[in-house]
């Protein structure tokens, strides 16, 4: 969610691996990155000391590039002011690729990571990306509109719409508990809920019952001025909460109606907090939810509550921590987690809950989780298991943005200022867009997808699955908004790309097994063109850890070309009909296709798929363009001549002059769900474990441990990412396999000490992605290893005074080296004594503008100014200076001065110089 955008009519920020957080899970280059080791403090606006820390200046905010070690650069960029408190999260990135592991320090404003090139890094070459825009260039990324390509599919309202409201009378109330507190939080976390539910005459039978938890928001606002600064928790008055919990009332009053409890929780203080976790509080939301759920256990039975049917519902990273509640859940708890539906949410830890049928909303016009991350949460159930059959559903909603599901954080209605996360009037997302949903529209795709997804889940409603499914459906109350869909598990049979199948023989087509990941220019890669950054949401980025699966790319350039599977085992199509997740290629538009089915004796027949075989591509403009999969379904029945209970090829052939697809898997489905197994999935949990250096060069070996929560009846496999965060220098994956009956575990970890005052403490992060057999809980795990040797002494020394025409030189020198990259800052500061203060005008004033002082606010006193120095000393160097040149004015001003404050590992010094006419 965003801070307000100052007035002028120009966004300046938006931002959720993604969410920027200090100590945050980074999905790029490393799985995951536990709090930084000590860095130097905010990076002011310019610098003195030479070239080892110089700013460039190609947009708003300034960059800093620092030598840390050989062949290794910490990049950082800072924004005027501080970034919004939102879901996303800050990237520095090359040519659209993420570039190493992003950090937020504390100050809220700077952006940092790691570098490691021969050479040292160009700030011209980068860019700080937040929800798709260039936060280090003025303006928003959408002018040059390309025109838009995608014709919407013709849709079939559904004879049912699961939004209508039911007979019941609805009654409202609210609670307040006993705050909670949570790990490595330091205020507690309140228990709010806003309960909607049927009134308690209503005859309803047991109840269902519906947790709603909002999203990251900001949490204050003034209700005099709306640019007030929300940031400080708790909130001090005049400023309140922002009520994000009141903001799903509207489907709340719906879901009661039709004989639903419901309850929407607050999560502020999370929200407030959060930067600090890992994950993102990923952890802490599901422990909210769950304390949520207990205090339920002791009025469920008065007010006619079935807590055996719980369906959770989650916003932004409300999303992410619900479904960390449905893993962590067990079937011993006096509740069960029947479903869930995921609204734009974040997956950072690329986690999915196995037996929980789940269905995820994309918003294609979502701008602060704009790489609709949360897809990963259908993708990664499908090679989990092969008994789990709970439906797994994306849908995708195009028109519609972030924040319009929350009616708190929508303008016109909210009680804070709101906004459209999207911004900007222009392209297929632009508010003038003839196919974006306006705040009312958006608000009734919520309420027949949440409806339908808790009627399906708790109330065995069958006939809203063809919303899920990936069938040309909508509900009524739609009109004509564009919601596509497509789904695994449910009882699918399955064949997947390179796993289950090999590639048939092409007629013309250029078939191939393409990895799913981002990597311009690899011959191997799925994403393989440039420019792709946020639009793929099936395909990693290449330095993730998370595990890829392939795919089938099939290219043609005239009509009538083909190529396709051939399925390890044969695919029974008898009465079912056959679906393929396909994703077409936005660059080459809109195709149109026929299905080859080749039974075991070689006869074959053609089908055409829904549609008439046209699959269009989705719209693209200069923002957006995904690469995401539809559902190509096709009625097997009218093949003739084959046996249609063993299909075993399946081939792609192409009606359209050129296109290109990706299939990510061909599956035969039933009309109705498969029941689900009534069980959980194991789960691996890393820990942390903290080291004294020591003194010996000797190589130690000390262990990471795990636990394994649940029962392992088969051999399991997970990809562990390791970055060591003092240089994020060569990250490396293992592979941890586990045995059945396994309960526990350890990663090797070595490590070498010293007699020099090093790192305080050296960081070593660890992060878990499941592949098989097993689910990740707490997926940050780290090493921490203790510096015990004493921190040399700091000397500064600067002149007592100097004259007009002279640089003043402030010298700092450690008595011995140290072990690691040693961040000096220097600041003016107000000081005191009689005197006029330094002031801008007092310095040149080609110097003043290369130090990012404006020249015209002579006046200002030097204290006042952004101005700041940051340099640095490699390991064993001890000694550098910062200069300040004093401009001869030629006017009688008397005596000035300036004080000086020199900051370096927790120690402060302060220096005063007077400066003579």
């Amino acid at each position: 969610m965003h801070a307000r955008p100052r007035p002028g009519g120009r966004r300046r920020f938006r931002l959720l691996l993604t969410c920027v957080l200090v100590g945050s899970v980074g999905l790029s280059t490393a799985a995951a990155v536990s709090a930084a080791p000590p860095a130097p403090p905010a990076s002011p606006e310019g610098d003195a000391g030479g070239a080892r820390a110089r700013a460039a200046e190609t947009g708003p905010g300034s960059w800093q590039v620092v030598r840390t070690a050989p062949d290794t650069y910490r990049v950082s960029w800072r924004a005027p002011e501080r970034l919004p408190v939102t879901s996303d999260r800050a990237t520095i990135v090359a040519d659209g690729v993420p570039v190493g592991v992003p950090l937020l320090r504390g100050d809220g404003r700077t952006v940092e990571t790691t570098v490691v090139a021969d050479t040292r890094p160009d700030p011209a070459d980068l860019d700080v990306l937040l929800s798709g825009d260039r936060l280090d260039h003025p303006g928003l990324d959408l002018a040059d509109v390309q025109p838009a390509r995608g014709a919407a599919p013709d849709l079939a309202p559904l004879p049912e719409d699961p939004a209508t409201a039911g007979p019941h009378a609805v009654v409202s109330s609210d609670y307040e508990l006993d705050p909670v507190k949570l790990r490595r939080m330091k205020q507690p976390i309140e228990m709010v809920g806003h309960v909607v539910e049927p009134a308690a005459g209503a005859v309803t039978g047991p109840r269902p019952l519906v947790v709603f938890l909002h999203g990251r928001h900001s949490y204050c606002y003034s209700p005099t001025d709306e640019y007030a600064d929300g940031n400080t928790w708790p909130c001090r008055a005049p400023l309140q909460e922002i009520p994000s919990h009141l903001g799903y009332d509207y489907i709340q009053q719906v879901l009661a109606s039709q004989g639903f409890a419901t309850v929407s929780i607050r999560v502020n203080g999370i929200n407030a907090q959060d930067y600090r976790l890992d994950d993102g509080g990923a952890d802490a939301r599901s422990q909210i939810v769950q304390r949520h759920l207990d205090h339920w256990t002791s009025i469920a039975a008065g007010r006619q509550v079935d807590l055996t049917r719980v369906v959770l519902v989650g916003h932004s990273r409300g999303g992410e921590g619900v479904n960390r509640a449905s893993i962590q859940i067990p079937l011993s708890a006096p509740y069960r987690v029947v479903g869930q539906v995921l609204l734009a949410p974040t997956d950072f830890g690329t986690q999915t809950a196995p037996y929980v049928p789940t269905v995820t909303v994309l918003p294609y016009c979502d701008g602060d989780v704009s790489d609709l991350q949360g897809q990963r949460f259908t993708d990664s159930a499908r090679d989990l298991t092969a008994d789990d059959t709970a439906l797994k559903s994306s849908v995708m909603v195009m028109g519609a943005n972030h924040n319009y599901f929350n009616t708190e954080w929508t303008p016109g209605i909210a009680q804070a200022p709101a906004w459209d996360d999207w911004y900007g009037k222009k392209g297929v997302c632009g508010k003038r867009s003839a196919t974006r949903l306006s705040a009312a529209e958006q608000r009734d795709v919520g309420v027949a997808y949440v409806a339908g997804a808790a009627r399906l889940f708790a109330q065995d409603a069958p006939q809203l699955l063809p919303l899920y499914d990936g069938s040309a459906v909508v509900a009524p109350s739609l009109a004509d908004a564009d919601v596509r869909s497509h789904a695994i598990g449910g009882g699918r049979e399955l064949r997947r790309p390179a796993i289950d199948t090999g590639l048939s023989l092409p007629s013309g087509a250029t078939t191939s097994f393409c990895q799913g990941v981002v990597r311009s220019g690899s011959v191997g890669a799925c994403g393989r063109t440039p420019d792709l950054w946020g639009q793929t949401p099936h395909w990693y980025d290449a330095g993730e850890f998370a595990p890829p699966r392939r795919e089938l790319e099939i290219a043609w350039a005239e009509a009538g070309q083909s190529g396709g599977l051939v399925l390890d085992e044969p695919l029974d199509l008898t009465d079912r009909r056959l679906e393929l997740r396909t994703i077409v290629d936005p660059d080459l538009g809109d195709v149109a296709l026929r299905l080859r089915l080749t039974d075991t004796t070689g006869a074959s027949a053609e089908v055409t798929p829904a549609n008439g075989g046209v699959v269009p591509a989705l719209p693209r403009d200069q923002m957006v363009g995904k690469r995401w999969a539809q559902a190509v379904v096709a009625d097997p029945s009218t093949a003739t001549g084959i046996d249609l209970s063993r299909v075993s090829r399946v081939d792609v052939v192409g009606d359209s002059p050129n296109g290109r697809i990706w299939v990510l898997d061909v599956a035969a489905a039933a009309d109705s769900l498969a029941g689900v197994p009534d069980k959980r999935m194991p789960t691996v949990s890393l820990g942390e474990l903290t080291l004294p250096e020591g003194d010996s060069r000797r190589t130690s070996t000390a262990w990471l441990p795990f636990t394994v929560t649940g029962e392992l009846t088969r051999r399991a496999q997970l990809l562990v990412g390791i970055v060591d965060q003092a240089t994020r220098r060569s990250p490396t994956k293992l592979r941890l396999d586990l045995s059945p009956g396994q309960t526990e575990g350890a990663i090797r970890f070595e490590h070498q000490g010293n007699k020099v005052h090093d790192w305080p403490r050296r960081i070593t992060s660890y992060g878990a992605f499941a592949v098989e057999g097993v689910m990740t809980d707490a997926y940050a795990g780290r090493v921490v290893v203790v510096d015990d040797d004493p921190a040399p002494r700091l000397r500064v020394r600067a002149p007592r005074r100097v004259s007009e025409g002279d640089t003043i030189t402030v010298s700092v020198k450690l008595s011995k080296g140290v072990g690691f990259p040693s961040f000096f800052m220097m600041h003016p500061v107000k000081g005191e004594g009689p005197g006029r203060r330094l002031a801008v005008g007092d310095v040149p004033r080609d110097w003043a503008r290369e130090h990012y002082l404006d020249p015209r606010r002579a006046r200002l006193p030097l204290h006042q100014s952004p101005l700041g120095f940051y340099d640095d000393l490699q390991p064993r160097e001890r000694s550098l200076s910062f200069r300040i040149p004093v401009r001869v004015d030629r006017v009688r001003e008397g005596e000035e001065r300036v004080t000086l404050r020199v900051e370096w590992n927790r120690t402060r010094v302060k220096r005063t110089v007077q400066v003579v006419d």
